[in-house]
C-alpha cells in the first residue's frame, strides 16, 4: 500500500523561514522549484512533476522550495521533508 505524503509548507503546516547566507536578511519562500519551470507546471500532478524535475524528491519524499532574498539577490533551493497525510 503506497503512503501519501504532503510538504508541510506547501500545506501551510509550517513556514519556511531560512537566512541569507550572504547578507542574513530573511529569504522569500518563492514556492515548489518545479511550479517555476513552465506555465502549466502547476497543473501537472506533483508525482508526475518529481519524476521529471532532475531532483531526487521523488525517491527521499522531500518538496524542492525556491528561495531567494530580495536584498542582495540570492537564490537557492531548501528540500522540506514530506510527511505523511
Amino acid at each position: 500500500m503506497d503512503h501519501i505524503t504532503g510538504c508541510p509548507v506547501c500545506n501551510g503546516f509550517d513556514l519556511l523561514e531560512v537566512t541569507c547566507p550572504h547578507c542574513g536578511e530573511m529569504l522569500e519562500d518563492r514556492g515548489r522549484f518545479f511550479d517555476l519551470l513552465a506555465d502549466y507546471s502547476p497543473y501537472r500532478p506533483i508525482d508526475d512533476l518529481k519524476k521529471s524535475d532532475g531532483l531526487v524528491d521523488w525517491v527521499t519524499n522531500q518538496c524542492p522550495h525556491y528561495l531567494y532574498c530580495r536584498h542582495c539577490g540570492h537564490d537557492e533551493h531548501r528540500m522540506v521533508q514530506e510527511h505523511p497525510l
